[in-house]
């Protein structure tokens, strides 16, 4: 069973995830509060994860007392002032909407003890972050559980076999195609308004148009697949 705490100012939020914990299984959900309510229970009985809801308290937190915390550390992200780049604590995050089932499912892909790096759900993230994919976008979780697929599914090596993906995602988020498409183009697009010039030329090399505008949803989600893969074998853990 892996334990999730859940740090939540909000009552209907903190419900939402405690039932969605017992239609998942195989997680338990225990809310709190505050963090310092949050403290007190990592010190009496250590968990598996933790989740929030409030970025600025619980980084303030961790900075202070950094081992109390567990090594898989989830973000419910509410607007755009959440910091471009996370700490590296932070293993994944999701807007504050996003249904608590599918949170929940990509939360227990870390199994217990399993460091971060070891996980391609965490280089998936740390990547979109790195090249300037808000995380508050749904696109950012969309583009995430895109390429995860297609990191998973050998399948996928065309255009073609791509919309099998997108079919995938709407079918898991209750939603069409083409709004998974848009929220994927706005994401790409804030990207290319944030990112380092020099860092997405040396990341995207020809898929970027001559005009310097962003790559489609197809080319940027084939050559990010290729550039985790090669940070997959590049990866070392002590």
């Amino acid at each position: 069973m892996l334990k999730v705490l859940l740090l939540c100012g909000d009552r209907t939020v903190s419900d939402r995830y405690v039932s969605a914990a017992e239609d998942v299984g195989l997680i338990r959900v225990y809310p709190t509060k505050t963090a310092a309510q949050a403290m007190e229970r990592m010190f009496r009985d250590p968990f598996d994860a933790l989740l929030s809801d409030d970025f600025f308290l619980m980084s303030a937190r961790i900075q202070a007392r950094p081992l109390i915390w567990p090594d898989h550390q989830f973000l419910l992200i509410r607007d755009s002032r959440t910091p471009k780049r996370l700490p590296e604590s932070v293993t994944f995050c999701f807007p504050i909407e996003t249904e608590p089932g599918r949170v929940l499912k990509l939360v227990g892909s870390f199994p217990k003890g399993q460091k971060r790096r070891q996980n391609p759900d965490y280089l998936i993230s740390r990547f979109l972050q790195q090249i300037g994919v808000p995380v508050f976008l749904y696109g950012f979780t969309y583009l995430s559980e895109a390429i995860r697929l297609m990191l998973t599914q050998r399948s996928v090596t065309d255009i073609g076999s791509l919309n099998a993906v997108y079919d995938i995602l709407s079918e898991e988020a209750k939603t069409n195609a083409s709004v998974i498409e848009h929220a994927m183009r706005h994401a790409i697009d804030a990207a290319w308004m944030r990112a380092d010039p020099e860092l997405l030329e040396r990341t995207f090399g020809d898929t970027i148009h001559s005009d310097r505008a962003a790559p489609s949803n197809a080319a940027f989600l084939f050559r990010a697949a290729d550039q985790i893969r090669i940070n997959q074998k590049g990866e070392t853990v002590s």
